[in-house]
């Protein structure tokens, strides 16, 4: 691991590229920001072509809040944390220290843990007969019986639900922590989300116009996102435990091959192995950092995983359909092989 951190440091992959993701991000809100105002001047009519246009933008702003939070977008502290709040809480609606909880600590560091990561039980969903077990009568009821055809359409669900639980952890945060600087930003910046999305397109077109607006265009971020995310760790093996070393990461993630313009749009996040491997690798750099990964894998049999966008999209699917009734894996037989992955996965080893 260390050889691959210097041959990826001396091809400057650390190196962050602010300038020219304050311009893509720009780019994203402005795109956003016109749809809205032809929304605005043209009607219903409009809004069925557009509001979609509009999820796609708002989902790849969105994702460079994420880079943000993981302080790969700047060398500055303070500008990490600005962009963080502005494309997370203020933007999106999502509070910045839930998802510090959930996506920085718990699924990075525990990436497809049954019980631990939460990405691989996205509510009323379920990855594994374990979490199954654990669920109450009627999530397990609903889980045998719809999810096998519900996740896709029930992810028009997932921006809103995380908002829920967003809130719900920032009512909690004082018990815990104390009113911090933090913990204020977050609430000044959801404020400002609400205010601006809402209480203002309601006075100004009426409240059916301004919440029909809203929860269709979340909704598309919603499916957005679990097209982001899923087809990279969903269908790999889900860990009945951690196995507390850098390979766990490689193991539990694949990169999604797709065409540039598609890529454009996931913010770095079709290279999930890099991303898992070094978070602070700014987007920009994650094509050539895979070139480099990829070589040092094949030079020292690591598996890296790499597959065709639709083919990982299809096992997600597959996965789901069934995942309520299969055992989490022990660690040690994944780390061995003995794992069937249906269908095989390529391999650069």
């Amino acid at each position: 691991m260390g050889t691959l951190r210097a041959e990826l440091r001396a091809a400057g992959v650390f190196e962050p590229a602010e300038l020219r993701s304050w311009g893509k991000l720009l780019f994203l809100l402005s795109v956003v920001a016109g749809c809205l105002v032809g929304i605005a001047l043209e009607g219903w009519y409009a809004a069925l072509f557009l509001v979609p246009i509009a999820s796609i933008f708002a989902t790849a702003a969105a994702m460079l809040g994420h880079e943000g939070s993981h302080r790969s977008f700047s060398k500055s502290p303070g500008r990490n944390a600005f962009v963080t709040h502005l494309a997370f809480p203020m933007f999106s609606g999502l509070s910045a220290l839930y998802w510090r909880e959930k996506h920085d600590r718990l699924h990075h560091g525990h990436p497809n843990v049954e019980g631990v990561d939460p990405d691989v039980r996205p509510w009323p969903f379920v990855s594994s007969k374990g979490d199954h077990e654990r669920s109450t009568p009627g999530l397990r009821w609903f889980q045998r019986n719809f999810q096998a055809w519900a996740f896709w359409p029930m992810s028009t669900l997932l921006a809103i639900g995380m908002r829920r639980s967003s809130v719900i952890y920032l009512f909690d945060y004082p018990k815990k922590h104390g009113f911090k600087k933090e913990w204020w930003m977050d609430v000044a910046a959801l404020a400002t989300h609400y205010v601006g999305w809402l209480l203002v397109p309601a006075l100004i077109f009426g409240p059916l116009v301004a919440f029909c607006v809203y929860f269709a265009l979340w909704g598309g971020v919603g499916v957005c996102l679990a097209l982001v995310f899923s087809p990279a760790h969903i269908g790999l093996p889900i860990m009945a435990e951690q196995n507390n070393d850098w390979l766990h990461q490689l193991e539990t993630t694949r990169n999604l091959e797709m065409p540039k313009i598609v890529s454009f749009f996931f913010i770095g996040l079709d290279y999930q192995a890099e991303h898992h491997l070094f978070p602070k690798i700014p987007h920009k750099h994650l094509p050539k950092a895979a070139a480099i990964t990829t070589e040092w894998c094949k030079r020292n049999g690591v598996v890296h995983l790499s597959v065709p966008y639709l083919y990982a999209l299809a096992d997600a699917a597959k996965f789901m359909a069934k995942s309520y009734e299969r055992d989490a894996t022990a660690p040690l037989a994944v780390r061995a092989g003995l794992i069937d992955q249906e269908p095989p996965q390529r391999l650069a080893a």
